[in-house]
């Protein structure tokens, strides 16, 4: 900021908290990175119905969260544990790293975790641990759940988000989204009364319809497919066109003929 001699900018950043600066310093529950995978997501699941109109997209949409919220609102009701299925797999995988951990109890929610590596500090009261590894992930670390099993078993769960638990994903698709009648849309369109979208245009930068890769993500290279022929994604065993004009043999005891009359047997 000096070298740009952007000095209002220092001034400003001065006013801020230090905690403000850096996701790192966020006092909050951190759910992940900030990306727009999500957005990606939806923007290839309706990725056939982006050509339609607003009217008939909404309704695409409405129809696919509809369909979504019912299914997963079955499958939950057939879920016994108190976590969700991905929830209680990594709960599982902590419950075996602590295994060969060795605890001390200092007070009645502190604990000495002693690991192979070294020492770790648990506060349950103020939910911390010196690994940060519950600060970064929201979830409790191995070091957490063996000093909370001293506790008791369900003392695990009283530690962990609520929104994790099943009873919240359950009430989350509880109540269904009822689909659009048609008594209340008009039987034909007037093309003078209603407001169209405008003309689509060229739009500038990237489509929409493009998926932008991470820089963790793997770039695959193009090659010739065998069978049609192109530099595509695929191989010749997993192509679906249609296979090239097969060409006629010429054999190396044939006499040789001009360019004209072997271009009339190919």
């Amino acid at each position: 900021m000096h070298n740009l001699k952007l000095f209002f900018v220092i001034e400003w950043m001065k006013k801020i908290p230090l905690k403000n600066w850096a996701p790192h310093e966020f006092l909050g529950d951190r759910f992940g990175e900030i990306t727009s995978n999500i957005a990606e997501s939806f923007n290839s699941l309706i990725k056939h119905e982006k050509s339609l109109q607003a009217i008939e997209l909404i309704e695409c949409i409405c129809n696919r969260t509809m369909d979504t919220m019912r299914k997963r609102n079955l499958a939950s009701s057939k879920w016994t544990k108190r976590l969700t299925p991905k929830m209680h797999t990594r709960l599982d995988k902590r419950i075996a790293d602590y295994r060969r951990y060795k605890v001390r109890r200092s007070s009645e929610k502190v604990f000495e975790i002693i690991t192979n590596i070294g020492k770790h500090i648990v506060d349950l009261d103020s939910q911390t641990c010196t690994c940060q590894w519950r600060k970064k992930h929201s979830f409790p670390c191995s070091h957490s759940v063996k000093a909370m099993v001293q506790i008791g078993e369900d003392e695990v769960y009283k530690h962990i988000i609520p929104y994790y638990i099943v009873e919240y994903y359950r009430g989350l698709y509880s109540k269904p989204i009822y689909p659009i009648p048609d008594g209340d849309k008009p039987d034909e369109i007037s093309w003078t009364k209603y407001v169209m979208p405008p003309p689509i245009g060229p739009q500038v930068g990237r489509p929409n319809s493009v998926y932008k890769r991470s820089y963790r993500e793997k770039f695959r290279k193009k090659r010739k497919c065998g069978r049609c022929g192109m530099l595509v994604y695929h191989n010749r065993r997993t192509c679906r066109s249609a296979p090239l004009a097969p060409r006629h043999p010429i054999f190396k005891d044939q006499p040789r003929i001009g360019r004209f009359y072997r271009m009339m047997f190919i």
